[in-house]
């Protein structure tokens, strides 16, 4: 559901190559964090790289408008509110990794949109980038190296 929110705000081959590389930098870092015995699998960090790219942009989007501040923060607070009910249970949830997904999305966005993210080719390209990258993880995994 995240996912096709952000597409809509930010184009499909976009929204998903930044999905993508914030979740891959979540857990890269998230690896480096936690200790060697730690394992996580990490497709729930796409669910909350998602949801921090999309408080990101509504929070980007209402800075600059000079409303109240409860206006203007909401977005974020919504995502931290959001973060908590539905990444934070269980006892195996990985807690760390879907709050870095979270914070390392909002810390990236700096424009109110991505350049170019409205034009053809910059879509195309972007998915393609998306899918090639998952491709050669997938086929990096399953051939053991």
């Amino acid at each position: 559901m995240f996912g096709l929110l952000a597409g809509q705000l930010l184009g499909p081959g976009v929204a998903w190559a930044s999905v993508l590389a914030a979740a891959a930098a979540a857990n890269l870092l998230n690896a480096f964090i936690q200790p060697a015995t730690h394992t996580s699998v990490g497709a729930s960090t796409a669910v909350f790289a998602t949801l921090g790219l999309l408080a990101a942009y509504a929070w980007r989007r209402r800075r600059d408008q000079g409303d109240r501040w409860a206006y203007r923060w909401a977005p974020l607070i919504a995502g931290v509110i959001l973060l908590g009910f539905t990444g934070a249970g269980g006892e195996r949830t990985d807690v760390l990794a879907h709050l870095t997904a979270s914070r390392w999305i909002a810390r990236r966005r700096r424009t109110r949109r991505v350049a170019g993210a409205t034009r053809p080719l910059a879509q195309v390209v972007a998915g393609a980038a998306a899918v090639a990258a998952l491709v050669l993880a997938w086929t990096l995994a399953l051939s053991g190296t």
